[in-house]
């Protein structure tokens, strides 16, 4: 088995999008928060050979003792996890297991750690 670490307090995209207004029709764009999360992600992540698995259990680890929903921020990694090239997708075909955990608070240690 082998693991992967993110470290930084994920957001979740789904909620945290900004609408702007170019032209007629409003878009939806990731936040500030969650595009430099993301950006630094990938930097972290740089490096790591693709996931040869078909399963993944991730454990997020908050900073704080905020609440959150696993999904939300499980969402986040999966994407980032894509666009790093260390998934060809996150469909079912390709990862059709999928655990998420919450492995605790550590004050100002946020993580999430990916086993595959």
């Amino acid at each position: 088995m082998s693991k992967i670490t993110i470290y930084g307090n994920t957001p979740s995209k789904k909620n945290s999008k900004i609408i702007i207004c170019r032209g007629k029709f409003p878009n939806l764009i990731p936040s500030k928060n969650y595009t430099e999360w993301h950006k630094d992600a990938i930097t972290q992540l740089s490096g790591h050979k693709p996931i040869g698995s078909n399963k993944i259990t991730i454990t997020f680890f908050a900073g704080d003792n905020r609440k959150f929903d696993l999904t939300n921020k499980a969402e986040s990694i999966m994407d980032t996890l894509v666009d790093a090239g260390l998934l060809e997708d996150d469909n079912y075909s390709v990862i059709n297991d999928l655990h998420l955990k919450f492995g605790g608070v550590e004050k100002g240690n946020a993580r999430c750690d990916i086993d595959y």
